[in-house]
């Protein structure tokens, strides 16, 4: 019996220096975060130029040797260039007005990604919001849900962007 007191006696004291030792670290983050708010503001500069219809500003936010993965990819690998990036956004500029992208969330990218071993966390962020358009020809109003993920080359400038979205959900919008 004396013992198991003994035993107890010490396990309570080993318990206790033990917590007394941790030590609450504090990470500074404060370079994620300015890094992480360069590229949210990187992203909103090309939003907003898409918005305005400038396609030129749109573009100079993304490198020449850009990888897009637009929605009407089938298998997360393939990609476009800068050039089909330009063309696509022609064509919404062409056949919508009154661009809005509403609710949107941006999220910091992962040093856990199984996509880019060895990554830097700060070169992406996640982006999920509402866009909104009307049909240049019938004045239809048409939404969206979307989400894109977007990676950023020292440069500031996007070198690789994966958007994503029902297409067929968007255009059945058009004949309803």
């Amino acid at each position: 019996m004396k013992k198991i007191l003994i035993v107890i006696i010490a396990l309570f004291i080993l318990s206790s220096t033990s917590c007394n030792e941790s030590k609450i670290v504090k990470v500074d983050d404060s370079i994620n975060k300015e890094i992480f708010s360069k590229n949210v503001s990187i992203f909103n500069a090309a939003i907003e130029a898409f918005v305005n219809e400038d396609k030129i500003m749109f573009m100079n936010n993304f490198a020449d040797s850009l990888k897009w993965s637009g929605p009407d990819k089938k298998t997360s690998n393939q990609f476009d260039s800068k050039e089909d990036l330009a063309d696509a956004i022609d064509s919404y500029m062409e056949f919508y007005d009154d661009h809005a992208l509403k609710n949107t969330t941006f999220y910091g990218g992962s040093i856990y990604s199984t996509d880019k071993p060895n990554s830097d966390p700060n070169t992406g962020i996640r982006v999920y919001g509402d866009w909104y358009h009307k049909h240049s020809e019938t004045g239809k109003e048409v939404s969206h849900k979307w989400m894109a993920l977007v990676w950023f080359n020292e440069a500031g400038k996007i070198y690789e962007f994966r958007d994503f979205f029902d297409i067929n959900g968007f255009l059945s919008q058009h004949i309803q």
